[in-house]
């Protein structure tokens, strides 16, 4: 055995290798030694009995320091030396540690997307959040009879891992409201939900139609039962969802750290933490609900506005238009709680010239206005930041530093940046409608269904808020854990922690100090950076499902002077002409600038604090109800999501405009894909133009002529 929980001792000898030394050194009786030749070369120089003996010291090492030791004796068995073995690190090979989480492939052609995955854990997660969530959360089921152990997978049906990458399996056909894309129109709207656009890709055509073919035909039973959870969703989940997090979050039913905090020992507080999981979980449980209220609502609404005139021009700004403003949206109020933080100090030249740390330090230890409304955004958004989810992460709370910087780019900027967000009233947006409704349409949508939909999304932002809260309290739990195991002596630094697997902290609180477990940890650190930068294309297929940049970093293409264009889907409207910041993910962030157009990979609520500084966002990956999108739309910046690979390079010579055009259909009438295509392609153009020198002369967008800028990019390209 290699654990180190028990005492172990050697039992027998099962071979010896003899060496070829030709002399030996002895020891002389007065002192002194003497070199000899050996004249025996065929028996041992150590007695059966001592090489038994000094088996079962090497052990009892071993387990005093719980790793493998370098050890030097002489004399009658004295231990001169103990270093660790600094050379076992090969003992997993690099493709080992990173595919040791990924997920089964029951087939050879097994089809994954990083969509809105990729929003909600950018990047590769941790070890110990992937199994922690996911696997640990089936365990905890069986034990609270809540799951069958005859079903038990580590993960869910519809998630894939890859690279320590979580990802939405699309093979497994868990995703059911996607089988009748693109024939059926709310599966045609749930696909631009979560990615943004609509596809033509044959392969994931091919297993939307398998998977509905293979699909049991549902009973009445079946049926009613969607029926009543679509009807209980919409009418009572937000009510259940408000109840839940006043008892909770107000009554602060959870303390779970306080609880922690009296127990002595790694062992107790992992056991007491496993007792808590399935409960704590648990509170989570009207997330999903609320997003299908949400998610209904909108479709409802936007299929009003659709039947009021077919083939509508105007009818993806329109709706864009009615989703925006919406009535308390708390994600955000982020980006206008930092501009009114910095609105309200006073000196803001001296304070712009602080260090981050030297401005953080006043934010918090002040008693004026501007502290004080420091203190209450960090009391009320603290728990959450970049990658809230995974607790290796920090929050704001932990480090506001992201938040510091932001109100200071703030106040370097120029007034525009410090005026706040206006919202627009339901009577506003009716007024700016362009799609022309008969009186009782335009009644129901102003009267019902707008606010109806507007409150919807303020909810399932709301359940998101409350979800990351719940979720800090594990991240919580594991920082007292972590360190509790370093005091111990169980693991070198709190860091290690999360790249431990939820198997490795039961092994090593319960005493089981297995020196290969470190040898992993050692490891994972080494390869996460690597594994982290991974980027993936928007469908991975089987069975070898690479980064699209496993060989080496992505190389965007050679631009020279001229026009390039990029597409994708408008989620909010606007025009803007302005530099563009290029950011793989937020380490990049430093580079914004007051005024920038942001391109990226995805964005999450880790990218609030710099929103106040954009005049644009556009992302690869993302759908309609993605957290880019929302915010963008409450703050009237112009968005454009799912615009695929990035080809733009950063840069001051960059100038940008872009305008919503419209494509009419060039098919015939008849509801086919041919259709369902021509009208996704309502898209939102970005035009770049790239210069070698200096910036283009200023052009008033009002005299741009975007057929003629096309054709010279046609001619440009060849």
């Amino acid at each position: 055995s290699n654990s180190l929980s028990k005492r172990r001792h050697i039992i027998g000898i099962e071979s010896k290798v003899i060496g070829k030394k030709k002399t030996f050194i002895r020891l002389l009786e007065n002192g002194g030694t003497v070199e000899e030749e050996v004249n025996d070369s065929n028996n041992c120089c150590i007695s059966d009995e001592d090489l038994l003996r000094l088996g079962d010291i090497g052990l009892q090492i071993h387990r005093h320091y719980g790793n493998a030791r370098d050890i030097e004796w002489g004399g009658q068995i004295f231990m001169l030396q103990s270093r660790p073995v600094t050379n076992l690190d090969n003992s997993y090979t690099d493709y080992e540690i990173m595919h040791e989480l990924d997920s089964s492939h029951p087939t050879e052609f097994e089809i994954y997307t990083r969509t809105h995955c990729g929003e909600m854990f950018p990047g590769s997660s941790s070890w110990i959040v992937l199994q922690w969530f996911w696997g640990n959360r089936v365990r905890q089921g069986i034990q609270h009879g809540a799951m069958d152990e005859e079903d038990y997978n580590p993960y869910f049906e519809i998630l894939g891992i890859e690279y320590n990458q979580l990802m939405f399996n699309l093979t497994s056909g868990g995703f059911g409201f996607f089988n009748d894309y693109p024939e059926d129109k709310v599966s045609r709207e749930m696909v631009l939900s979560m990615f943004g656009h609509h596809f033509d890709d044959k392969d994931v055509l091919k297993v939307f139609k398998e998977n509905r073919l293979a699909k049991k035909k549902s009973s009445l039973y079946g049926k009613l039962k969607m029926a009543f959870m679509a009807i209980d969703s919409v009418l009572f989940s937000p009510t259940k969802l408000i109840k839940l997090k006043t008892q909770i979050m107000e009554n602060k039913k959870h303390s779970v750290v306080y609880e922690l905090q009296r127990l002595s020992t790694a062992k107790d507080i992992w056991k007491a933490l496993l007792d808590k999981f399935f409960v704590i979980s648990n509170d989570t449980r009207f997330h999903g609900p609320v997003s299908m209220s949400s998610s209904i609502k909108n479709m409802i609404l936007k299929f009003v506005l659709e039947g009021a005139l077919p083939n509508n021009p105007d009818m993806d700004s329109d709706y864009n238009l009615m989703i925006s403003s919406c009535n308390d949206v708390i994600s955000a109020e982020v980006p206008n709680s930092l501009r009114e933080i910095a609105k309200s100090i006073k000196d803001k030249q001296w304070f712009r010239q602080l260090s981050d740390e030297e401005a953080l330090q006043v934010l918090q230890t002040g008693s004026n206005e501007t502290s004080i409304k420091f203190r209450q955004f960090l009391d009320r958004h603290g728990h959450r930041g970049y990658r809230e989810l995974d607790p290796m992460y920090h929050t704001w709370k932990e480090n506001p530093i992201p938040c510091v910087k932001t109100i200071k780019s703030v106040l370097s900027g120029n007034e525009s940046l410090l005026e706040p967000k206006v919202s627009k009233s339901v009577d506003q947006v009716m007024e700016e409608l362009k799609t022309p409704l008969s009186f009782i349409k335009k009644l129901l949508i102003r009267k019902v269904l707008l606010p109806w939909s507007r409150r919807g999304v303020g909810y399932r932002e709301l359940s998101k808020y409350f979800m990351i809260w719940v979720n800090n309290k594990f991240r919580e739990s594991f920082r007292l854990l972590s360190k509790q195991m370093v005091s111990e002596g169980l693991i070198p630094s709190a860091e290690c922690f999360f790249y431990l697997t939820v198997n490795e902290v039961e092994a090593l609180c319960s005493g089981d100090r297995d020196p290969l477990i470190l040898t992993r940890v050692r490891q994972r650190r080494r390869l996460y950076p690597r594994m982290d930068k991974y980027k993936f294309e928007e469908f991975i297929k089987g069975p070898e499902m690479k980064p699209r940049n496993f060989e080496d970093r992505i190389i965007p293409p050679v631009l020279s002077s001229g026009m390039v264009q990029m597409t994708g889907t408008p989620v909010s409207n606007g025009s803007i002409k302005a530099r563009v910041c290029v950011s793989e993910d937020i380490t990049e962030a430093d580079n914004i600038q007051p005024g920038d157009i942001l391109i990226t990979y995805s964005t999450d609520i880790g990218w609030s604090p710099y929103f106040p500084l954009l005049s644009g966002i556009i992302t690869e990956i993302g759908g309609t109800i993605s957290h880019g999108a929302v915010i963008a739309r409450e703050y009237g910046i112009p968005s454009l999501i799912a615009v695929g690979a990035r080809v733009v390079p950063s840069g001051p010579a960059i100038s940008v405009y872009w305008t919503l055009r419209h494509r009419p259909s060039l098919k015939s009438m008849s509801i086919s894909y041919d259709r369902i295509l021509n009208e996704s392609k309502k898209i939102l153009e970005l035009w770049i133009t790239i210069c070698s020198t200096t910036p283009p002369i200023e052009t008033s967008t009002q005299n741009w002529d975007v057929n003629v800028i096309k054709a010279s990019l046609i001619r440009r390209k060849g």
